[in-house]
């Protein structure tokens, strides 16, 4: 939650925390979901998605993810 109240400062971005966990095939496309329910990504969009393995541990932020909304 921490990286997503920095992340909120930084021009251009738009964080949301999710807490379920996923794999690495659900991320893209729960990211570009996300991101075109919230009015932030038409079809097509390039779509940025930060995730950490393992899954739901604290400061493990080390992965993107770029789908298409």
């Amino acid at each position: 939650m921490g990286v997503a109240r920095k992340l909120a400062l930084a021009w251009g971005v738009h964080s949301v925390h999710l807490t379920q966990a996923l794999n690495l095939e659900q991320i893209g496309p729960v990211g570009a979901g996300v991101a075109r329910g919230q009015g932030f990504a038409e079809p097509g969009t390039p779509v940025v998605v930060l995730a950490g393995m393992p899954f739901g541990e604290s400061g493990t932020t080390n992965l993107m993810h770029v789908a298409l909304a």
